[in-house]
């Protein structure tokens, strides 16, 4: 017989009060089951409604609004009536039939997910590297005592490192969930779930203060019930929220932090969250992963270390600011389980701060201050994890006198310009009592740029403290006075770069005001000096200037026991009474006194010589020992401009011969014409030029267009060829004319000019000009072998017929004077007279016999009687022969008559009767003579 199994319907109606606002409109119908279904189904198909319904009160419990503003995501809880199952067939069959896949992995879950460590300050916790481990275990929620009680099996949790302060943690096992695992419960039992019973980190953290998670919440995924497949959705359901629990590692007596789910928990909000199972509706739902071997979820985790927090009080317990390069309340982080602290810096045993003075008395370790302070100034100890590691720095306020160090230094070069290369200074300063002469060293010295070679130097940041407890110190806490005196100097002034293209760095007396300043001294006085005393103003001893300087090793500046800020305490006055002198500086923020150095640099010194080595005077645009300054430690040296190949001056020539570096000539010159070497700061750095004075030298020659010309006629062109024979280029041309211009032949009016690289060009010229003397315009030099054409244009010759005139000129320049002549003939009026190529005649006259008969019997005929020829008979026909060689002969032949019927007979004769002879010296020259010889014999010519 079959029955209705109400059970589930009043279960659900038991529990709708809880989860009424997410089912609200759900119509719940009964589902009916054969009455051969045994206990334990009925008994599951309870418990199965009843943690469902209890999932979702605990959910509303965990998450509140959360889930209130989400109520759109969840999914509709679906309640169907199951058709009739036959008599014959069993809920197995019923089962098989469905084939659910249930969770990704079919019938199990593998619980896993990332954990995250960070520290305080945000960074990846990597002090060490930790190892969690754990137990997961199943819990079944028992109905009678109202606590989720445990299974008998664990599940082991181990982790490994991920690195970046992450661990994967992981259940050590394929952990199995059946399809029956939420209804397979025994009798008195609602639900069965999964869950961390302990996660717990192994290593041992004194040195850490808590490890808790922010607010947040954990991604849950859900399975359906009865599905044939489903892939894995990790996140598809509404998130939970970390319970206190969750989100907060214990920490226990041996130092191990833990996350614990309670025993016997009332409430899944007591046991812990993550990696934890659940259901609706008998579809699982896992918190954190999705059930694959996929870490899918990440919890993140702040540890927050221990720390040893540094303070600095007075003597009252008061907090003081602290000094420069401390912080008050820093906090330094323990970072393991043996950590020592140790302060950064050192403590100074003074500092001001607030207007205030500040001595140290010592420090302690922990809340309550000891008896007697540790008085090292590096503080350092052993920590011990008990809330007593905090520093506590103790000063004492001291009643002080604030001298002012300062002083500004100007450096110039050898013009007066600001000598501006980046420069830094240093020093110790330090007090010497004279009781044991030790030295104790107080401050370094510093330096501030103001820019164009201005500097401020000074100590302590400009200030320097001196109370009764210093001088104490200072003085071996013996008072001060004649037999215990005190020095303040500095070891040194050192300029800190190298400079070794510097010669020497000179103080400058004149522009510079030095000053020293003197207090009285009180022994016992709290302010050491009398604060509304002016002090007296001393000029520094010459001892004292000399202190003040620099000296080098070629390298390096600096001055030993240099006099800067030097300060004498305890010698006496005059009057007797102690003194406080110090130097350059008072006890005023503002006083006259700077220094002025002179900064020489070396130099490149340009010299030029001659072969013999003795100075010469240089080309244009050079001067003779002009120095170039260096500027660098890596000094080059490159001439201004290229040295000409030769230049003239002083009526010289001079032709480059090479150039060398240093005080000793080579053998080999360098020659390059722009000389150029890195200097060696040795001074062999000098660049001396070598020139040879050239030999110049020049020809002249001239000559005329033509050797013979009319009277009165114009000369085509007189040419004066100028050639250079010399050494060295010929670089200037004047021309003009000698004495021995006839005074027949005119000045040129034109002068036509060509040579070697001039442009051809045509320049008028007056008589005046031409007489002065008249400059040839050259566009360059004349080079050696090269030659200039001067053309005269434009002269007439007058004279007597026959007449020898000569021309000549006068040409000068860089070169001795050179002269050139010719000489022009003005025709005869008879006969030709022309200057011969050889040996021969000159001039022949035309014999003329007129015309005569010719007969059979022999004839002699006369030729034309003198008055038919030159000069109405007042000129003779004349022959003139240049024959230089002895014995020779002259022979002569008629010209046939110009009859063309006649003819001479071959026997005729030509006879010469005597004539007047005579010789020429200087011939074709203006002092041409003429010297009678007497008269030649009779002469046959045939």
């Amino acid at each position: 017989m079959k029955r209705i199994n109400w059970q589930r319907l009043a279960t659900i109606g038991l529990c709708s009060s809880l989860v009424i606002n997410a089912f609200s409109g759900v119509t719940a119908v009964a589902e009916t089951v054969t009455s051969e279904s045994s206990p334990t189904v009925a008994s599951s198909t309870t418990q199965e409604s009843t943690e469902s319904s209890q999932e979702t009160t605990e959910t509303s419990r965990e998450e509140g609004t959360q889930e209130t503003e989400k109520q759109a995501e969840i999914p509709e809880v679906k309640t169907e009536t199951t058709e009739s199952v036959p008599e014959n067939s069993s809920e197995n069959d019923r089962q098989k039939s469905i084939s659910p896949r249930w969770v990704p992995n079919d019938q199990v879950i593998y619980p896993r997910m990332i954990f995250g460590f960070t520290d305080e300050t945000g960074k990846a916790f990597a002090d060490e590297n930790l190892t969690l481990s754990g137990t997961y275990y199943k819990l079944s929620y028992q109905t009678a005592t109202s606590q989720w009680r445990p299974d008998a099996d664990r599940y082991p949790i181990v982790s490994s490192n991920a690195s970046g302060g992450q661990y994967r943690v992981a259940v050590n096992a394929a952990v199995p969930m059946p399809y029956d695992f939420i209804t397979n419960l025994p009798a008195g039992y609602l639900h069965n779930l999964y869950a961390i019973e302990q996660l717990k980190i192994d290593n041992t953290l004194k040195y850490v203060d808590s490890i808790v998670a922010p607010p947040g919440s954990i991604n849950r995924t859900r399975y359906s019930e009865q599905q044939t497949s489903e892939a894995a959705q990790f996140g598809n359901y509404i998130t939970s929220s970390l319970t206190q629990r969750d989100r907060t590692f214990s920490k226990n007596s041996a130092n191990i932090f833990s996350l614990n789910s309670l025993a016997l928990a009332p409430s899944t909000a007591d046991v812990l969250t993550m990696l934890r199972t659940g259901s609706i509706e008998r579809g699982p739902i896992l918190y954190g992963f999705d059930g694959t071997t996929t870490y899918r979820e990440t919890l993140n985790y702040v540890v927050t270390r221990k720390q040893v927090t540094e303070k600095f009080v007075d003597a009252n317990g008061v907090a003081i600011t602290p000094p420069t390069g401390f912080t008050q309340n820093k906090k330094t982080p323990m970072t393991s389980n043996d950590f020592t602290f140790k302060q950064s810096g050192t403590l100074p045993d003074t500092y001001q701060a607030d207007g205030k003075t500040y001595k140290f008395k010592g420090w302690y370790k922990g809340k309550t201050k000891p008896n007697t302070l540790t008085t090292t100034k590096a503080p350092s100890y052993a920590v011990t994890y008990d809330g007593n590691d905090d520093l506590t720095v103790v000063y004492e306020e001291e009643t002080v006198t604030t001298l002012y160090p300062s002083l500004d230094v100007n450096f110039v070069d050898e013009k007066g310009v600001g000598f501006t290369p980046a420069l830094t200074f240093s020093g110790k300063y330090r007090v010497q009592r004279t009781s044991d002469r030790l030295y104790t060293d107080l401050y370094d010295l510093t330096s501030k740029s103001k820019g164009s070679g201005q500097y401020t130097l000074s100590l302590n940041n400009g200030t320097m403290p001196l109370s009764p407890e210093l001088l104490r110190v200072y003085g071996n806490d013996k008072p001060i006075n004649g037999t215990n005196r005190l020095n303040f100097s500095l070891d040194k002034l050192a300029i800190n770069q190298q400079l070794k293209y510097v010669n020497s760095i000179e103080l400058d007396t004149v522009k510079s005001v030095m000053k020293m300043y003197g207090y009285n001294y009180t022994s016992g006085s709290a302010t050491i000096i009398d604060p509304n005393q002016v002090p007296t103003e001393y000029n520094l001893s010459a001892g004292n200037i000399a202190l003040l300087g620099f000296d080098t090793d070629g390298v390096y500046f600096s001055k030993e026991s240099s006099g800067v800020f030097n300060t004498l305490m305890g010698y006496a006055s005059d009057g007797g009474k102690p003194l406080i002198t110090m130097n350059l500086f008072s006890g005023n923020p503002v006083n006259a006194s700077k220094l002025v150095y002179t900064v020489t640099r070396k130099q490149v010194s340009e010299n030029f010589v001659d072969t013999n080595g003795t100075k010469i005077t240089p080309p244009t645009g050079f001067t003779q020992g002009n120095q170039i300054p260096m500027t660098s430690n890596t000094f080059k040296y490159t001439s201004a401009r290229a040295l000409p190949a030769s230049y003239s001056v002083d009526g010289k020539t001079y032709i480059f011969q090479g150039w060398y570096k240093g005080k000793t000539k080579p053998n080999t010159l360098t020659t390059s014409t722009t000389p150029t070497y890195n200097t060696t700061f040795d001074g062999n750095d000098d660049m001396t030029a070598v020139y040879k004075e050239a030999s110049i030298s020049a020809n002249l020659t001239m000559r005329g267009a033509v050797d013979v010309i009319d009277n009165g006629a114009a000369m085509e062109y007189w040419e004066v060829l100028l050639k250079n024979t010399g050494e060295a280029p010929l670089t200037s041309v004047k021309i003009k004319p000698t004495t021995d211009w006839a005074a027949g032949i005119s000045t040129p009016t034109e002068l036509f000019i060509l040579g070697t690289g001039q442009n051809t060009k045509v320049r008028p010229i007056t008589k005046e000009q031409w007489e002065a003397g008249f400059e040839i315009p050259l566009d360059s030099s004349l080079p050696v072998g090269g030659q200039l054409t001067i053309n005269l244009l434009g002269t007439k010759v007058t004279g007597q017929p026959n007449q020898v005139l000569k021309v000549a000129v006068e040409v000068t320049g860089n070169f001795n004077k050179l002269t050139a002549s010719d000489t022009v003939r003005i025709k005869d009026l008879d006969q030709e007279t022309k200057e011969p190529t050889g040996e021969g005649f000159i001039s022949v006259p035309t014999f003329n016999f007129g015309q005569v008969g010719v007969a059979g019997s022999t004839q002699q005929h006369g030729l034309k009687k003198a008055a038919d020829y030159y000069g109405n008979g007042t000129r003779n026909p004349y022959l003139r022969i240049k024959k230089t060689q002895p014995n020779w002969s002259l022979t002569a032949q008629l010209s046939q008559p110009k009859s063309a019927t006649d003819s001479l007979p071959t026997t005729t004769r030509l006879l010469l009767g005597t004539a007047a002879a005579a010789s020429f010296t200087d011939y074709n020259q203006p002092t041409e003579t003429k010297t009678p010889l007497g008269k030649t014999g009779t002469v046959n010519l045939t």
